[in-house]
């Protein structure tokens, strides 16, 4: 008896930790059916990551190839008015749920968007990696070698959160606004969130100057007590924006002092460089934002001052420009990352930009606060 009650602990274990826990669903989808699947593959998303709507619209296309056995839903952990107004927006055809306390988020671990999750009825993880890089291969193998199957309702675990507030997403009034927030609420990286008419930085003071200074973030040299987070707004074309790191300086009545580090810096030599247009990568309108694969990262109308800002902390090494005069110009771009060698022969060939590693100084930003 001692034995089969064992067995049955270990049973109704392993269904529980099968299941996906989400807060609400905004949408059901409307070119799949729900009913009993072999596979169900969640999206993580975010209505700021540009990207996401590109990958989005691959993923619906994969699932009106498959209506049945293969059922896709696309998590945010976004407030949900936000998120129901975006799905209506862009007439979302996929299932669209809420994670508002990022439960799901963290349990896998999610640390850059979109990122998708396959997972067969017994909620048994079958791949995982960019959505972009799952293909209509990938979804026959698993249909043929996983033949369980199981409801949407057993998948998926509605868990009401207390903290959850349906809030109207905020519009700024002023040129340049901010709030403290009262917690970190989870912001470990930042987020860079364009808008019709402004943008929003939400994140640590750290990571907002490293984004204004168009820096690595460890270049930013802050004391703990000082580095708070925030969220900041700023109007398209203001001084506040054209002006952004002074402006969050005088705003916090801090000031900024440059030095010197040392130790391992990539050198972009840009003498000869040859950079694509506008015209190669076109992800639509109010998508300036990158794609990051396994091992590249491609880019969508980007200046070159933001994409190696990217890059720095992608590859957590300062990034040193010898050229910044056409900094502000804004391209397409397509560059491997994940292999130094790689990455070097990728920028030579096809930018003509020369890259060089070396143990040198490269700039400091130390923050302090200003005298009474």
């Amino acid at each position: 008896m001692r034995i089969k009650i064992f067995l049955i602990l270990i049973f109704g274990f392993k269904i529980s930790a099968g299941q996906i826990k989400v807060s609400s669903f905004i949408n059901k989808s409307s070119i799949a059916k729900e009913e009993y699947n072999k596979l169900y593959f969640v999206d993580f998303w975010a209505t700021w990551c540009g990207p996401c709507i590109h990958v989005s619209k691959y993923l619906e296309t994969l699932q009106k190839k498959y209506p049945k056995d293969f059922y896709i839903v696309s998590l945010s952990e976004e407030n949900p008015e936000l998120v129901k107004k975006f799905a209506k927006k862009h007439n979302m055809k996929l299932a669209v749920a809420i994670d508002f306390d990022g439960e799901t988020f963290h349990k896998n671990n999610i640390r850059s968007l979109p990122y998708g999750i396959l997972y067969n009825a017994s909620g048994k993880m079958l791949w995982e990696g960019h959505p972009a890089e799952i293909k209509d291969y990938h979804i026959d193998k698993y249909l043929r070698q996983n033949s369980k199957r199981a409801s949407f309702n057993k998948m998926f675990v509605i868990e009401n959160s207390d903290s959850l507030k349906i809030e109207e997403a905020y519009s700024p009034i002023k040129d340049f606004e901010f709030a403290e927030l009262e917690s970190k609420e989870d912001v470990e990286s930042l987020e860079v969130i364009h808008s019709e008419g402004f943008m929003e930085l939400k994140g640590s003071l750290q990571n907002i100057l490293s984004y204004s200074n168009k820096v690595y973030k460890n270049q930013i040299k802050i004391t703990s007590d000082l580095n708070k987070h925030y969220r900041m707004y700023f109007k398209y074309g203001s001084n506040a924006y054209l002006n952004m790191n002074n402006t969050i300086l005088m705003a916090l009545k801090l000031k900024e002092e440059k030095s010197l580090g040392n130790g391992d810096v990539i050198f972009l030599n840009f003498r000869n460089a040859t950079l694509w247009d506008k015209s190669q990568i076109d992800w639509g309108e109010n998508n300036k934002k990158y794609l990051i694969g396994n091992t590249e990262i491609e880019a969508d109308n980007v200046s070159l001052a933001d994409m190696f800002y990217k890059l720095s902390s992608i590859l957590e090494t300062p990034i040193v420009l010898d050229d910044k005069s056409s900094s502000t110009e804004l391209h397409d771009w397509q560059i491997h990352y994940k292999y130094f060698d790689l990455m070097v022969s990728n920028l030579s060939d096809t930018y003509g930009i020369k890259v060089d590693k070396q143990i040198a100084s490269f700039p400091e930003y130390i923050i302090t606060k200003k005298a009474p």
